[in-house]
């Protein structure tokens, strides 16, 4: 539906430093704003080139700061309830919470490398390459995110010995 939306021009403005404003240090887009996204493709199709460029932008800081965003499989494992990986900008710890109800707690630590690589308003996600996201979010001020993870199915700590684990900026 969207593809086939004529621009009228009647629907607003938004300025291109008000978009990457929007991304990189907040606030972020109004209901007004985001009207104007959904009802002009020119604005929509640059706020997508902008954001395109922002998340280009941190991509190569991570690399200049040479700071690693995968993890590789596991080889094996204690029988602890936490269980800790890292790379050269971050770490990811699983807490076991089967007696809570809750097969896994994941936990993202950046370390400050990495959050001085990314803005504020970075979003990030933690997927491992057999396609599985684990977590997706905006890090809080400490560079933490954490979630749990409620799909009893599926036994993080044993894909992690199968699959890496990237972190990606979304």
């Amino acid at each position: 539906m969207l593809d086939t939306q004529q621009e009228s021009g009647t629907h607003g403005a938004m300025s291109d430093s008000r978009m990457r404003q929007s991304l990189v240090i907040g606030p972020g887009l109004t209901a007004e704003e985001k009207g104007i996204l959904l009802k002009s493709p020119i604005a929509r199709y640059r706020y997508m080139d902008i954001k395109r460029a922002v998340t280009r932008q941190i991509e190569q800081d991570l690399k200049v700061f040479h700071i690693g965003t995968e993890i590789l499989p596991l080889a094996a494992s204690d029988h602890s309830d936490t269980h800790a990986f890292a790379c050269s900008g971050y770490r990811v710890v699983l807490y076991d919470k089967n007696e809570l109800g809750i097969p896994w707690v994941i936990l993202l630590q950046l370390d400050k490398s990495f959050q001085k690589a990314i803005n504020p308003l970075t979003v990030l996600r933690l997927v491992d390459s057999g396609g599985l996201e684990w977590l997706r979010g905006k890090p809080d001020r400490n560079g933490e995110l954490a979630a749990s993870w409620s799909d009893a199915d599926t036994d993080l700590l044993e894909r992690s010995k199968q699959f890496s684990l990237n972190l990606e900026v979304v």
